[in-house]
This record gives structure tokens, sequence and C-alpha cells, in this order.
């Protein structure tokens, strides 16, 4: 998956819905910049998983898929419009529809949840 540490996140990480959702991140190569990436994560409860399933590239149209959320690309490829719906994306990341059935938020953390700060 491309390195967003280079980046400015635009976008706020808080998750303030409960439930399953999936949270898009954007990204700027300037502080007031046009959105350059865009990271999706799948998001239980207020909290968010660590590493993102999908990234949208804007500059080149390029998606990156991890669908065993790893931190790997298992996929790429182009669109031919620069925009992206993660939602299209969602049934090839494995175990997304588990996501929100653990009882316990201390083991939805140890699977890779974590708050997000603010």
């Amino acid at each position: 998956m491309p390195d967003l540490s280079a980046l400015f996140l635009r976008s706020n990480p808080r998750v303030f819905a409960t439930g399953r959702l999936i949270k898009g991140l954007y990204y700027s190569e300037r502080p007031n910049g046009l959105h350059a990436m865009a990271a999706f994560y799948m998001a239980c409860d207020q909290l968010l998983e660590r590493k993102p399933f999908l990234m949208m590239d804007f500059r080149s149209s390029a998606f990156f898929l991890d669908g065993d959320r790893d931190g790997c690309a298992d996929a790429t490829g182009a669109l031919a419009l620069p925009e992206i719906d993660p939602a299209d994306f969602a049934p090839a990341v494995e175990g997304a529809e588990q996501l929100c059935t653990e009882d316990l938020i201390g083991h939805r953390q140890r699977n890779g949840l974590a708050a997000a700060p603010y």
C-alpha cells in the first residue's frame, strides 16, 4: 500500500457513528492543496481499523486494494474516472461482515481496531 506519511491529512479521523461503516480519510501534498490520495478504513462502533483496505491516488486514478488488510496491496488498477466508491470493493475484503460481531471492545482492539485521536 502507498505510504501516506509524506502527505497532509485533510479530514478528521474520528468516527462518530456506531455500527459498521467505511470511513474515508483524504490527504494532500500541501496543507491547503487538492486531495491527492484517499484511504478507506473499516470502522465499528467509533473504532477505526489501523490499516486501510482501499486507497485511491487521485493524481493517477490508481487504486490499491488490501483485501486481507495486512498492509500489502492484493490488487491494483486504474479507474476511468478520478473517483471511487469504496462500497464497490467491500465484498473483496475478508471478514468485513464480521467486523462488529465481537462482544468486547478490547478484543476488537487486539484485532486491529483502535480509537482515532482528535
